[in-house]
């Protein structure tokens, strides 16, 4: 450590903090010289080869130095150089690798920087790590390397000699036994509440893909409309991965939580996650979650962990033109999604017999259906999720043992569900409400408190009284999942939505109470592009959710999802009144994104642009961002965007056009070698440079001449070059990993699919003791 690096730590608490998914490792907590070691053996663990350290000032701006084989000459020497800092806020910056220049500078002269890094346990942005390799370039370095926190941590991660070393040298602290532990156990209970239904539950062809899938692919999707069955067979597919002793399966909620869970020390994991990208609309917070996280899943397929998710047909069909080339190549060609809906008559009959047979329903009642049950099963949409409702009286009052109520029933689920909800008791219903109030599940230890109290007004029901509901309620409508209360079913969640937007007086008392996260996930605008099972909110209440808007915690992942409500769920006057009531809305930070062109703040202002309320100092930083994602960052994804795109003033559009011929592709061959270098081998070999490519496109076809051609050409060939060479890095590395991980267990041999019967009449009907 240098005595010009121990100047930039500020005066900080020293204590041990424990980070989420996102900062991971509190590298910031552990001193100056713990994290020097700890580069030193980061770099030993990359670089296969011994690494020696120079202590504190006398190290000549050299913090380790390490041999690099160059053939039968003398070896090249490499420098690294480390900057730490007690701020976990803090962001590189590009003056503090100016104290070093003059060490450098001394260094490429006396032979020993031919590679220099700069490791730091500071966040790094694209722009600035690019210009340090520039001027380090300028000095004579031949490969320059720019190593943030996140490259830090994510060595860390993927390695299993350095993640014994940090816990046990280092003392981070690392708390994920404990959380896979209190997860486990949560899981392990929603488990037991699925057992009972492994009586009326009917393995299907789509459980036999399932499991084959997985057993393939290590991954599946399982897709299919509201009650199709989709998270019976990922409860019961996760069930029967719980009984193999060596295996822990996980039920998460979120991509998120995937990020917590994944514990590489440990391959015998099996992650159900249900609704994973969203449960009654599309969430773009987990799209954007999932787009990162889905190199991660690759990896952790790759150390034997298996993953089931599910999802309704409309909401991943949404998620997948937003994911683009960053979807899971599994889910993008098809191999690992299975569609559950596809239900044989023999399959939809013996559905519909065992929830009939072993539901709550009298004797009396199973003989009155009995002589109908064939036409419910001939349905031609029939839902699993609705023939285990039949099974359920508390679904049924009202319902009339007739032919045609019972096919009705099967054929328009969600009007029969809204029925029963409005014959509810009026404090069963607030219970409902109180649920739906609170998105993510109702803690009654853990909940917002201004939403709990607005559901108490608005029903003339006191908190505790509604809270006693909830026991009535389990089973049928709720349920309970560790702590927290849940819908049964999401579909009931439909039905209230449904219900409430029949009723203004509710919808008022709704946007005032409930939590902020229903609203930007779960509600859009009247005059804003229809959404799907989304809660409409009419023009009267325009004022009311403006004043919800502004009042939005400034946080950045609520910040994520405020813009993208702002941008795509706010009507034209919603979206004024935001901006000219709450100015400051429009200066909040939130998550980048890998493509400009999908960042839901450029969109934001992209919009106050096109509204002419967007202020010339935000226009101008928005243009900023623009210009360094093309320029540094080689994203196009703007040029397809031309209202984002008017952001930038046309002089310097024009400029940015030079620059690309004049600057970016002369330095291609360079850019495509950073690449290479800095690529993760989790991911694809050809997704790192889609963005490359897809900008040589673009240079393309606005026109270029004869040299720009050839320089675009020859870019072209050293990218499949590249590709060839991490595919064969890739294949070497994967030669030495083994799947340790026996999912034999849950593999079910696939059965020959018996004939359809010629005629249902001259059979034995499988209803026949259905009343027995």
């Amino acid at each position: 450590m240098t005595a010009e690096s121990a100047q930039i730590e500020p005066l900080a608490p020293r204590g041990r903090r424990a980070h989420g998914p996102w900062s991971d490792l509190a590298l910031h907590t552990i001193g100056w010289r713990a994290f020097q070691d700890l580069c030193s053996q980061v770099c030993e663990v990359v670089l296969g080869r011994p690494v020696e350290i120079f202590r504190e000032a006398q190290d000549g701006g050299q913090d380790a130095v390490f041999l690099i084989p160059s053939g039968p000459d003398a070896p090249l020497i490499g420098t690294v150089q480390c900057k730490h800092t007690s701020d976990a806020m803090r962001t590189l910056k590009l003056s503090d690798l100016t104290v070093e220049l003059e060490n450098v500078e001394e260094l490429v002269k006396a032979g020993q920087a031919d590679t220099y890094a700069f490791m730091t346990n500071m966040s790094v942005d694209a722009p600035v790590a690019a210009a340090m390799r520039a001027r380090l370039r300028a000095l004579g370095v031949r490969k320059p390397h720019i190593l943030g926190r996140q490259y830090i941590v994510r060595v860390i991660r993927t390695s299993a000699r350095l993640r014994a070393l940090v816990p046990q040298v280092y003392g981070l602290g690392d708390l994920t036994s404990i959380v896979d532990e209190r997860l486990s156990e949560q899981s392990r209970a929603l488990l037991d509440s699925w057992i009972p239904k492994l009586r009326t539950y009917v393995p299907t062809k789509a459980h036999r893909d399932a499991v084959n899938a997985i057993s393939n692919h290590g991954v599946v999707l399982l897709l299919g409309n509201p009650s199709s069955g989709k998270s019976a067979i990922g409860a019961i597919v996760s069930t029967i991965a719980s009984e193999n002793p060596d295996n822990t399966v996980l039920a998460l909620t979120s991509p998120r939580d995937f990020e917590v869970g994944w514990n590489p020390n440990d391959p015998g994991r099996f992650f159900w996650i249900d609704d994973a990208f969203g449960s009654n609309v599309l969430r773009d917070d987990y799209v954007q979650d999932w787009a990162s996280a889905f190199s991660k899943l690759r990896a952790a397929i790759k150390h034997g962990n298996r993953f089931l998710l599910t999802s309704r047909k409309h909401i991943y069909e949404a998620a997948r033109r937003r994911l683009g080339q960053r979807n899971l190549a599994q889910f993008a060609d098809g191999s690992a999604v299975v569609d559950v809906g596809a239900l044989t008559f023999e399959e939809k009959a013996q559905i519909l017999y065992n929830h009939v047979n072993f539901g709550e329903q009298s004797q009396s009642w199973r003989s009155s259906v009995k002589p109908h049950l064939i036409a419910v099963a001939a349905v031609r949409d029939f839902l699993p999720g609705i023939a285990e409702r039949l099974g359920d009286p508390n679904f049924t009052k009202g319902l009339a043992p007739r032919e045609s109520s019972l096919v009705r029933f099967m054929e328009e689920p969600t009007e029969h569900l809204i029925d029963t909800v409005n014959a509810l008791d009026d404090q069963l219903q607030a219970a409902l409400i109180l649920v739906y109030v609170h998105q993510a599940g109702f803690d009654p230890s853990d909940h917002d408190v201004s939403a709990a109290q607005a559901v108490a007004e608005l029903t003339s029901y006191s908190l505790t009284k509604i809270q006693d509901c909830f026991a009535e309620l389990k089973g049928s409508f709720l349920k309970l999942s560790g702590s927290k209360w849940t819908f049964a079913h999401p579909t009931i969640s439909d039905a209230l939505t449904e219900i409430l937007r029949q009723k203004p007086h509710m919808m008022a008392a709704l946007i005032r109470g409930a939590t902020i996260d229903t609203i930007l996930n779960s509600f859009t605008c009247e005059g804003s592009p229809l959404i799907r099972d989304a809660l409409v909110i009419p023009t009267t209440l325009d004022d009311a959710l403006v004043a919800r808007l502004g009042h939005t915690p400034n946080e950045w992942h609520r910040n994520w999802m405020l813009f993208h409500f702002l941008s795509y769920r706010a009507s034209g006057p919603v979206f004024a009144k935001a901006v000219q009531q709450f100015p400051d809305l429009l200066r909040r930070s939130c998550w980048r994104t890998d493509l400009a062109g999908n960042n839901p703040k450029i969109a934001a202002h992209t919009r106050a642009h096109h509204l002419g309320v967007l202020p010339d100092d935000l226009r101008s930083e928005a243009a900023d961002n623009l210009e360094y994602a093309v320029l540094t960052n080689l994203d196009a994804s703007v040029f397809d965007e031309p209202e984002m795109l008017a952001l930038i003033p046309p002089l310097r559009l024009v400029g940015i056009g030079l620059a690309l011929r004049t600057t970016v592709l002369p330095s291609l061959e360079e850019r495509i070698e950073e690449i290479v270098a800095d690529a993760d081998l989790d991911d694809e070999p050809d997704s790192h440079f889609k963005k490359l490519l897809g900008l040589l496109d673009h240079i393309e076809a606005i026109g270029v001449d004869a040299d720009a051609t050839a320089l675009i050409d020859d870019a072209r060939d050293q990218v499949k070059r590249s590709i060839k060479g991490l595919e064969e890095r890739k294949r070497e590395r994967e030669e030495g990993l083994e799947d340790e991980a026996d999912w034999t267990h849950i593999v079910t041999q696939k059965k020959e699919e018996a004939p359809a019967p010629t005629s249902v009449a001259t059979k034995r009907s499988v209803f026949d003791d259905v009343d027995k």
